[in-house]
């Protein structure tokens, strides 16, 4: 009986040795060891040890362990990314939203008028690219300071008063389906007798109030020298100057 089971410990240790020199040729040949699938089928063909003192045959137990728990990790992070990014989205767009109410009111004809000046200026190379910097641009948009949407005597307003703009976000910046001032300015400059596409093309980079412009603004910005404008809620909306 002793004999036996010596010489069944006897095979396994040929077994592991056979194993272990196939391993090294493999990667003295190929530069890399073993499969994770070629390891275990190794490993598989080992007998079961029923010696006293002798251990079951391993398994790569702890190797896919491993490699779940990097796996979850990287999941774990990457879903970190996405909400971050998505908050980020959500407060621009809230920011974004504030400005076009605070400017235009509660028609949505005027919210777009005014949400397409936005859009346009970041396809225009004298503007950022970026809806959010270009509300934010310093002197070009008295409902915003420092990032913070404020009332006319600049007082940080209260998000709870801008209402649902999801339709006219979606319209103007996510399916850029919207030319209500190009299509203004062009039958404007017709009437006029103006054909060049400077005069509309693209719509409207520019609107104010121009009769709450005072005199020294009114030469500064030589809104005088504006050929083609429209009227829209109460803003005067153009494109080129001079």
């Amino acid at each position: 009986m002793q004999q036996v089971r010596m010489e069944r410990v006897r095979e396994s240790f040929e077994l592991v040795i056979r194993g272990g020199i196939i391993a090294t040729f493999v990667l003295l040949m190929f530069g890399k060891p073993l499969s994770s699938s070629l390891e275990q089928s190794l490993l598989d063909i080992l007998p079961e040890a029923s010696v006293e003192g002798t251990m079951e045959k391993p398994k790569l137990q702890k190797q896919e362990q491993s490699k779940e728990v990097v796996s979850k990790k990287w999941v774990s992070i990457h879903q970190e990314d996405i909400l971050r990014v998505k908050r980020e989205e959500e407060k621009k767009k809230e920011i974004v939203e504030a400005v076009i109410y605070l400017e235009s009111g509660t028609k949505q004809e005027h919210q777009i008028a005014t949400a397409e000046v936005i859009r346009n200026r970041t396809k225009d190379p004298k503007f950022p690219n970026d809806i959010l910097e270009v509300c934010e641009q310093k002197n070009q948009f008295q409902t915003i300071e420092k990032g913070i949407p404020v009332d006319q005597e600049g007082n940080p307003i209260d998000m709870e008063i801008v209402p649902e703009m999801e339709e006219v976000y979606q319209t103007v910046f996510v399916e850029e389906n919207s030319n209500v001032t190009e299509k203004l300015l062009q039958a404007e400059a017709f009437r006029q007798g103006l054909y060049a596409e400077k005069y509309w093309k693209g719509g409207a980079l520019y609107f104010s109030d121009l009769d709450g412009v005072s005199e020294e603004a009114y030469v500064k910005g030589r809104y005088d020298e504006i050929k083609v404008s429209v009227e829209i809620g109460g803003n005067t909306f153009w494109r080129y100057w001079g």
